[in-house]
């Protein structure tokens, strides 16, 4: 049997009329006996029913794409990846495409070009940014302290020996340059006393470090437990030295404004993402396995660990995180309620959406 549209435009994925014109060829040559009408009917049922297919609320017809970029393969991306691959995304209407972007800079960079809709990315990133005027906000952090630590050679096993010694860090600016900051502020070493070099993304510090080209660097999971593995030494957690909002969500003020639903649904599925693994950690483990492509299971399994301790089940970002940010780029001036849009979180909250994950 022939299903016809008249005259109306089809739906992307379904022979149907947006406003259900229908006809029925096969069944007008037959006749127009009972059985025939019948049989119509079945047909429009049965029919309607897989075009009106909902996922959760959401017309599965219906997904809107959203590319989200993120910045390094480590176990802090796992709200975002679990949104992927768990089809979280798609219970919101969202079909999600992780992006690997190293870098919080170029993070933004993209992020304000529109070539992605959502930075998953530490916070820092996004204030940097927004200090020299871009439009963009922090929505959640799932994470409101740093997730690395400070890993040296051997022979290095006190804050101590790292004066006159090299230290590797991705970027000048970022994350990982905050972090140093703090750890010699709290060990009482003179940045003028050590050497900080760009050394690359992840793989390439630890690397470096096993090739002795650099003294020390900031590793997060797996690369700490390969780390140790190697013989060398964690020197500190930079968790332990303040708050700080880590994995963050960042959106342009203008998605916010003319995307509110959209922004909404992110969210929701973000903090979906976060129960999900939270609270199952057999397919946290599994989609951890597929992003870091890490061999040794025990390192994976000590990135699962780790981060989902860390995780918070709400996504709220700690202004005094915030503060300490504007602080280390001589912006204490600035409000921290300048560089976030907390309302996302205020009206899902309202609406009682958490309860179901409590």
């Amino acid at each position: 049997m022939k299903l016809v549209c008249s005259g109306r435009k089809k739906f992307p994925s379904f022979p149907l009329c947006q406003r259900g014109m229908f006809r029925f060829p096969s069944l007008e040559k037959r006749g127009k006996g009972r059985f025939g009408a019948a049989a119509a009917w079945r047909l429009i049922t049965v029919v309607g029913f897989l075009a009106v297919a909902r996922v959760d609320g959401v017309f599965a017809a219906e997904l809107t794409k959203i590319y989200a970029g993120y910045g390094g393969i480590a176990g802090y991306q796992m709200p975002l990846w679990v949104m992927k691959d768990a089809d979280i995304g798609k219970k919101y209407g969202l079909d999600i495409e992780p992006l690997l972007i190293s870098g919080g800079a170029l993070g933004m960079q993209a992020l304000l070009a529109n070539s992605i809709q959502l930075s998953q990315n530490s916070a820092s990133a996004a204030i940097g940014a927004a200090v020299r005027g871009a439009p963009i906000a922090l929505v959640s952090t799932s994470e409101n302290r740093m997730s690395a630590e400070i890993v040296s050679r051997p022979e290095i096993k006190t804050p101590q020996q790292l004066v006159g010694k090299k230290i590797g860090i991705l970027r000048f600016g970022g994350s990982n340059d905050t972090a140093i900051q703090w750890a010699l502020r709290a060990w009482k070493i003179e940045p003028k006393q050590v050497t900080i070099l760009q050394s690359g993304a992840t793989n390439a510090r630890l690397m470096a470090l096993t090739l002795g080209q650099i003294d020390a660097t900031i590793l997060s999971y797996p690369e700490i437990h390969l780390a140790r593995k190697r013989g060398m030494n964690v020197l500190a957690d930079i968790g332990d030295f303040s708050a700080y909002p880590n994995t963050s969500f960042m959106l342009t003020r203008a998605f916010i404004e003319k995307q509110r639903p959209l922004a909404k649904n992110l969210l929701r599925a973000q903090i979906e993402a976060i129960h999900f693994m939270r609270t199952n950690r057999e397919g946290s483990i599994k989609i951890l396995r597929k992003y870091l492509r890490v061999d040794d299971a025990e390192a994976t399994d000590a990135t699962y660990d780790f981060f989902a301790r860390r995780t918070d089940a709400l996504p709220r970002t700690n202004l005094e995180g915030l503060r300490n940010i504007l602080r280390e780029m001589n912006a204490a001036q600035r409000s921290a309620n300048e560089f976030v849009d907390m309302t996302l979180l205020d009206e899902i909250e309202k609406e009682g959406f958490m309860q179901r994950f409590r």
